[in-house]
């Protein structure tokens, strides 16, 4: 009994760091899609933003970052 829930404890830590690993994935993602939008005229980064749309509306649910996004004309500063 003790062997399985030491096994069980491994498995989870490996599933919480593989986690882990995988949002800074995602969110080195996002400042890189981020930093591309920063560096695009306004009408390219609309086109950009909606090439991003269509190419996720057939997974059922739009990703947190894309909705923050958006809007990007509005929260990317001018400067860039």
């Amino acid at each position: 009994m003790k062997n399985l829930i030491t096994e069980l404890l491994l498995k989870l830590a490996q599933k919480e760091e593989e986690s882990q690993e995988l949002a800074t994935q995602v969110e080195t993602l996002e400042q890189v899609i981020i930093e591309m939008l920063r560096n695009m005229t306004c009408n390219d980064r609309q086109i950009f933003i909606r090439q991003i749309e269509d190419a996720v509306a057939g997974v059922g649910r739009m990703p947190a970052f894309l909705t923050s996004i958006h809007n990007a004309g509005e929260s990317v500063p001018k400067a860039f």
